[in-house]
């Protein structure tokens, strides 16, 4: 647990340090979108792939291997930014990369956990580990908008690049159950569309897909143009930008410690859509705030609203979901980050038009009209609800 809070703190430190430093090359929100383009885009190339490796390997293999190229990365990063040889169009290269390093690592990181625990227990263990990875969304922007004021941002890659020693050595302890080698014949392509026909048939889990992939599209990116409100809008600093960045990270880790030691709760499509109308409606207010302390509660709402969705969609699906299709549905689920790629050119290219913050009330408003209207016709379907983890 403490490999992966490091690991994952070290993220998104890296995570800001990039948005900084693509906002000081550039001053341009499209640019802020483009790179953003880049690092979600393998989502929708190879996402599918990646839930078919999950299926097939050795999951804690699969892991080690893409933490050892993730680090990689950083150290590339790094020496780019350190010697001043970085350009535009490195960073949007290392984006790509690291998205299909983490596209493939985030599908077989979920897929274990559904061997580890009992069904039951599931969303408390989701909760658990949603907690983790969201305090480090608080730990990483906040450290490293205070390393970017006094080392720069070189020091941010650095740092990174080092937090996954603890990571991979945590993977190499980990007692994990004996992987046992699938003997079926089929093909990758035969896997994948496996995977697509069983969430195809399953209307509850189309149901969760589809609204995912509407707050994937037009409101997840909105974290890729914080620097603009940071800068033009709210007029901080470094400092002030690593805390805009990190008070989501603050309303996830509530959300998801609640959601850790919840006893009984339905999860179910209703419940979701409640949660997708709080993001809209936090990020609607977010869009139009002009005090810093008031920005900082928002989007701590955005943070909540949002892994409260994600943590319940998870859970659903991993409920309901054999495990031997599992990562290929987790990997299609997770797809809706590759939208992610999109949505943030539409944003950033709406913002050169109508101002940054009409086109976040924009695509708040269309997602709360997406999950007003999944309530409406799933009112009175069987499809409302998935199924309730209780112990």
């Amino acid at each position: 647990m403490e490999g992966a809070l490091i690991s994952s703190s070290g993220d998104f430190m890296q995570n800001i340090a990039q948005s900084w430093l693509v906002w000081e090359l550039t001053r341009s929100p499209v640019a802020l979108g483009v790179i953003a383009f880049f690092d979600t885009l393998p989502r929708l190339l190879v996402g599918a792939v990646g839930g078919a490796i999950a299926d097939r390997f050795d999951r804690r293999r699969v892991l080690q291997v893409t933490q050892a190229l993730a680090m990689m990365q950083a150290i590339i990063y790094w020496l780019a930014v350190e010697f001043e040889f970085i350009e535009f169009w490195h960073i949007a290269g290392l984006a790509f990369f690291l998205g299909v390093v983490n596209t493939i690592n985030q599908t077989a990181r979920q897929s274990l956990v559904n061997s580890l625990v009992p069904k039951e227990e599931l969303l408390n263990a989701i909760g658990l580990q949603s907690s983790v990875f969201n305090f480090s969304k608080i730990l990483g922007p906040s450290v490293g908008g205070v390393i970017i004021s006094f080392i720069g941002v070189a020091g941010c890659f650095l740092i990174n690049a080092l937090s996954f020693v603890a990571l991979l050595f945590n993977l190499y302890l980990m007692d994990l159950p004996a992987w046992e080698k699938r003997r079926d014949k089929q093909s990758l392509l035969e896997d994948i569309g496996e995977g697509f026909r069983y969430v195809r048939d399953n209307r509850r889990i189309l149901y969760i897909v589809g609204i995912s992939y509407v707050v994937a599209l037009f409101g997840a990116p909105y974290n890729r143009f914080v620097p603009v409100f940071a800068t033009n809008i709210l007029q901080v600093g470094p400092t002030g930008f690593g805390l805009l960045m990190a008070a989501p990270g603050l309303g996830a880790t509530v959300a998801s410690l609640s959601l850790a030691t919840v006893k009984k709760l339905r999860v179910g499509v209703h419940a979701i859509c409640y949660c997708v109308l709080g993001f809209a409606f936090s990020l609607i207010l977010f869009a139009f705030s002009q005090s810093f302390v008031l920005s900082l509660i928002f989007l701590a709402m955005v943070g909540f609203s949002q892994i409260a969705e994600r943590a319940l969609s998870n859970t659903a699906i991993q409920v309901a979901t054999p495990s031997h299709l599992l990562g290929r549905v987790l990997s299609l689920f997770f797809m809706d980050r590759g939208l992610w790629s999109l949505g943030s050119v539409i944003i950033g290219t709406a913002a050169s038009v109508i101002g940054v913050n009409w086109s976040f009330g924009v695509c708040g408003a269309v997602c709360a009209i997406a999950a007003s209207a999944l309530l409406f016709v799933t009112r009175r379907g069987p499809a409302s609800n998935v199924q309730s983890p209780q112990p």
